[in-house]
């Protein structure tokens, strides 16, 4: 299967209507998710994907309503699946930011990768590249 799927559209401020910025591709066993405002779980809920299928989480930038949906995201998935790989990647200084913003709510970044990309490609495989 090889589909994407718009979580949120809204930029800065969700609406009645619309979630802020994120997006999930679906492609064989990949379930990357493209950004994580707040809300971002209700909605893949709403698509019927748990939050503990995500495999990837790419990061834009570092502006709130790309990111603040992450920390009850990473507790859900761990609340399914303790032992579960999370890699997220994102732009310089993600780590940093993703460390502070992830202490106050998680204990344990053993199975937590966070990987900066100053140029070039988040990810790729033989069929795409982001």
């Amino acid at each position: 299967m090889k589909e994407i799927t718009f979580l949120g559209t809204s930029c800065g401020i969700p609406t009645k209507e619309r979630n802020t910025f994120s997006a999930l591709i679906r492609y064989e066993k990949e379930n990357i998710l493209v950004d994580c405002g707040e809300g971002t779980q209700i909605q893949l809920r709403k698509i019927d994907i748990s939050p503990a299928k995500i495999t990837k989480i790419l990061i834009s930038h570092l502006h709130g309503d790309h990111i603040l949906g992450i920390p009850g995201l990473i507790q859900t998935i761990r609340t399914s699946d303790l032992n579960k790989e999370i890699t997220i990647y994102g732009p310089k200084n993600i780590k940093k930011f993703m460390t502070s913003l992830l202490s106050l709510f998680i204990k344990d970044f053993k199975n937590i990768k966070i990987i900066e990309i100053s140029k070039g490609k988040f990810f790729e495989n033989k069929d795409f590249e982001l």
